[in-house]
Order: structure tokens, then sequence, then C-alpha cells
């Protein structure tokens, strides 16, 4: 198996080693897909009420370690992005330090990290446009037929945006966040001037509990874990060893920052709303109307929302095909895969197996769990879980990097440190004090899920090697 995939190594002028165009993003493109990937009105909208699910009026503590424990893990990251170009994200980087054994496992987790974030961004659009219906009288809008019929035209048109090239694919996720951002920002502001920030009771630190303050920090830091993967279009950047580092690091300290302000601001709202959020209101919606702004603010803003969040799904389906695209031509999946569009330099058959993979996820998500908010639960927390042994490998291999290479960097060690300690305990605490059921079974789920992933990814390789002689 390939140890690196690297920019120098191209098939014809203009194209990468794995036939992607060379050079088609410069620093500001990048950094925009990357921050508009994570729709900040949605991450806004959505990640101040996991954290405050879990945590109650404490709820800015674990938004501040999910923060903390993501910058530690980016500053990791970009020790591996300084050095090398790749289009396979943490698997590209990991096999520099310990193998073709650690690209297998790094591969089986982020296969199922891809495919899960797809599918709960697709249920976040499901989310506000099911809640949106719902007001206009469609009482049936949030079950399951209704919702499998947004689900695929959500992903269809993600996909299709995708299928069209980078120059799309920014220009589009650029402008749903823009347009999204400003009636999130009202939102919050309106509900600071509703209940005031009520300081008392968010400072009181002794009123809080750890547990919950970690369950809450597995729920909300799906907003911000796999932040790194606009790695994969490290080949396709304007020298990537300086533009790609900063459109890592630009999500855990801008998005997790803002996060941290919002959950702040959004407590004393959210926990005066209690009775509206579980009646399904979405989240922002409830702010909307206890704030006083009314049903007509609350109805435009579930439309806004599920606009903004096709930013993230074409953000993602952009990633997530080129990783797949990557572990094609390193032969763990089929050949077919590896085919790149003429014209629009797209992954395309990487773009529809993601597009499947994902619908059908989160299609069985629904059945198994019975309703919309419960599966969408269950696969915010799958997506932590995903991403933990990816963090925990790349945070070491940091480590290890450096000193190989005798560098002395202290504050990228303390940052790998931080981030191993911080995804490494949210996993064990999962386990030690589990959520309610049915998302107290996803730490299993996913393992089970790793495992199996890693046995069917070893054996086609093998095959591949086989047929290749």
């Amino acid at each position: 198996m390939p140890t690196s995939i690297g920019p120098t190594s191209t098939r014809e002028p203009g194209k990468s080693a794995s036939g992607l165009e060379t050079g088609q993003l410069g620093r500001l493109s990048l950094a925009s897909l990357a921050i508009a990937s994570y729709t900040p009105a949605v991450g806004m909208a959505l990640a101040p009420v996991l954290f405050f699910s879990a945590g109650g009026v404490n709820a800015w503590p674990a938004a501040f370690l999910a923060m903390i424990a993501v910058i530690g893990v980016g500053l990791a990251v970009v020790a591996f992005a300084r050095r090398y170009v790749g289009t396979g994200s943490l698997y590209s980087y990991v096999g520099e330090v310990f193998g073709a054994w650690s690209r297998v496992l790094m591969a089986a987790t982020l296969l199922l990290g891809f495919v899960l974030q797809l599918a709960g961004t697709t249920a976040i659009v499901g989310i506000f446009t099911g809640s949106f219906l719902s007001a206009r009288g469609m009482g049936s809008a949030l079950d399951l037929g209704p919702q499998i019929v947004i689900y695929a035209i959500a992903i269809l048109v993600s996909a299709t945006v995708a299928y069209r090239g980078l120059d799309t694919s920014v220009r589009v996720a650029v402008l749903l966040t823009v347009v999204s951002l400003p009636l999130v920002l009202l939102i919050t502001f309106a509900s600071v001037g509703s209940t005031g920030l009520q300081l008392d009771s968010q400072l009181d630190l002794g009123s809080m509990s750890m547990s919950s303050t970690f369950l809450g920090l597995a729920g909300g830091i799906a907003f911000l874990v796999s932040f790194e993967s606009c790695t994969a279009l490290a080949a396709e950047t304007k020298d990537p060893r300086r533009n790609v580092p900063i459109a890592v690091m630009s999500i855990p300290v801008l998005l997790g920052g803002l996060y941290l302000l919002a959950t702040f601001l959004q407590t004393p709202g959210l926990a005066a709303a209690s009775d509206a959020l579980a009646a399904g209101a979405s989240p922002t919606a409830a702010l909307a109307e206890q704030s006083g702004l009314g049903s007509g603010v609350a109805t435009a803003t579930d439309v806004v929302l599920a606009l903004a969040v096709f930013a993230s799904l074409i953000g993602f389906v952009n990633y997530g095909s080129r990783f797949f695209l990557t572990l094609a031509q390193d032969g763990l999946l089929p050949r077919r895969i590896t085919s790149i569009h003429p014209r629009h330099h797209s992954p395309s058959a990487a773009i529809v197996l993601l597009a499947v993979t994902g619908f059908a996820v989160l299609a069985a998500a629904f059945l198994l769990a019975g309703d919309l908010l419960t599966a969408y639960n269950s696969i915010a927390v799958s997506i932590v879980y995903a991403w933990v042994l990816p963090y925990l490998m790349i945070t070491v291999g940091a480590v290890v990097l450096l000193v190989r290479e005798r560098a002395l960097a202290p504050l990228t060690i303390l940052g790998a440190a931080v981030g191993f300690a911080g995804m490494g305990w949210l996993y064990v605490n999962g386990i030690v004090n589990p959520p309610a059921p049915p998302i107290d079974a996803m730490s299993w789920v996913v393992l089970v899920g790793i495992v199996v992933l890693v046995v069917l990814l070893g054996v086609a390789y093998q095959r591949r090697v086989r047929s290749d002689g």
C-alpha cells in the first residue's frame, strides 16, 4: 500500500497523482469552503441546545472543553499538513508515521465517519424542513414518508453541486452561509434581551456535573469534529503546505469560539423555551417565539436554516468523495470509484457512492429509532465516536513525527496531549456514564462497525494485491 500521495507525482500537467486538477483553490476559497461547510448559522442554532440538553444552565463549560480539545487535535493535524499533501484526509497522514496497518484502521473509521456525517447533516435538513411544514399545517412532515422525500432531494441537490466541481461548490456554500447568519444572530440577541444572561446560575460551577458536561460534549462537539476534512482538498489547493493549515485551524478557533459564545447567550432562553422544545419546535423557532419575535420569524428561520445546511452537505460530499477516491486508488474500494469527470474534474463515481450510502444509513436510523430526533441524536453522537480513534492516532502520530525529526514544538506536543486526553475521555465517559437509550449503545455500535469495516477493507486490499500480481 502506498505510504503517501504527493502533489509532485502527476499524470499530466495540471493534474495530481489522483487525477484531480491542481491549484484550483486559493487560501480564501479553501478557508471559505471549510467554514461554510460547518454552516455557522446552523451550528449556532443546534450546538447550544445539545450542550444545554445535557448540562442545563451550566452548558457553556461543555462548549469550552469542545473548543479546547479540537484546537489541540488541530495543532497535531497541522504538523502533518505542513509536511504532506494528500486527498485522503487523516488517512493520507497516518501511514507516514505508523505504516500500512494504520491506514487500513484509519480508512475504516473515516469511511464510517464520512457516511455518518452526510447522514447526520441531511437529518438536520429534515428537522428544519419538517418544523417549517408542521407550522404550515402539515402534521405528518416529521414522519418517515415525507422525511425520506426530503432526504432524497437534499442529497441529490448537494451531490449535483459537488459533481459540478469545486468552483460551483464554493460559490453556493458561501452564499448560503452569508444569507443565513444574520437571522440567527438576531434571534440570539433578542433572546438575551428577553431573558438576560442570568450570570448567577450560568457561572455557578458548584452545581455543574462533570458527567453531564461530558455527555453534552459528546453531542455538541459533533459540530466541530471532522474539522480537518478540508485537508482532502490539499492536492487541489495552491501552496497547500501553507494554506491548508490555516483553513484547518479556522474551524476550531473561529467556530469553536462562536459556538461557545452562542451557548452562553442562548442558554437562559433555551431554559425558558423548554416546553416548546419538548413539543418538537426547532431551537431557533422556540427562541424566536419565546423572545417575542413572533411566529413569522420562527417560520422564516426554519426555511433559512434548512437551506443553509446545504452548504454543509456540499462541503462534506466534496471531502468524503475525495476520501473515497483515495481508498479506491489504494485498492480498498473498487476501481470504478476512481472515475474523474473529464469536464468538472470531480470524483463523480465516489460522489454517487457517498450519496447512496449516506441516504441508506439515515433511512435505516430513522426506521430503527422510530422518530427523527432520536435518529439524529444517535447519529450525531456516533459521528463523534467515529472520529475518536482517528484523533487519538493523529495526536500520537504528531508527537512521534516531531520526535523523529527532533523538532522542538512544545505547543504542538501540548495540544496533542490535550486533544488525546479530551477525545479519549469523551469516549470512556460515554461508557462509564452512558446517556439514555438508544444513544447509550452508540459507542458499541460504532466500535463494531469499525471492526467490520477493517475486515472488509483488509480483504479487499489483499484481493487487489493478488489481482495486480
